[in-house]
């Protein structure tokens, strides 16, 4: 009798062990099931927002804005132009007009050197004392270095006494040191308003001119 119970003993022994082996393979099994699952779970998706190319913003284009600026600065140079043509044949009124108006050009891209030419023959065809001396007054308005060649021609003998004591006024105002050797011949003019000016002129460019 003992030797059976021995070996039903032995028997379920063997079968508990068989169970335990087989319950291990299972678990064993799905692990790299699991494993592939979860390796294989696809990446997600990125969204169309992200996936999209951002498009650069196109710069403005200067284009027409320059083509504008050129075509109003051809059309101020044929103003220009223009106006000298009919200066001659112009009555006083506009003439005066015409000279007070006419360094406005420099804004819409006219050179100033080629306003103070301009201004420098109306001062040549001019017989008005007033309007002279208004084109004076005109050409240092400009705040430009080309002007002196123009102003300095308002200092000529032949001028009347109001233009050149104009001038000398203007070339002090300028404040350029280029005019002194125009002003020394007029410290021994015979008249005196037009020594005192110079010399006062002289004085003032010595001191802070350029």
């Amino acid at each position: 009798m003992a030797s059976h119970f021995l070996i039903w003993k032995l028997v379920g022994y063997l079968a508990a062990v068989a169970i335990l082996l087989n319950g291990c393979r299972r678990v064993t099994s799905l692990t790299p099931e699991r494993t592939v699952e979860v390796a294989s779970t696809p990446a997600p998706t990125p969204s169309m927002a992200l996936q999209a190319p951002v498009k650069p913003t196109p710069a403005p284009n200067d284009g027409p804005t320059v083509t504008f600026v050129e075509s109003a600065s051809i059309e101020a140079e044929n103003q220009l132009r223009s106006a000298l043509e009919q200066y001659g044949a112009a009555n006083e009124e506009t003439r005066t007009d015409t000279e007070e108006h006419i360094s406005e050009l420099a804004d819409a891209g006219v050179a100033k050197r080629d306003i103070a030419t301009t201004l420098g023959t109306m001062f040549a065809m001019e017989d008005s004392i007033d309007i002279k001396c208004s084109i004076l007054n005109e050409l240092y308005q400009l705040q430009d270095p080309s002007v002196l060649e123009q102003v300095t021609v308002g200092l000529s003998p032949n001028q009347p006494l109001e233009v050149r004591d104009e001038a000398i006024s203007v070339l002090q105002d300028i404040g350029d040191k280029r005019a002194i050797p125009y002003l020394w011949q007029f410290v021994a003019d015979p008249d005196e308003n037009i020594r005192e000016e110079a010399q006062d002129a002289i004085d003032s460019l010595a001191t802070r001119g350029r």
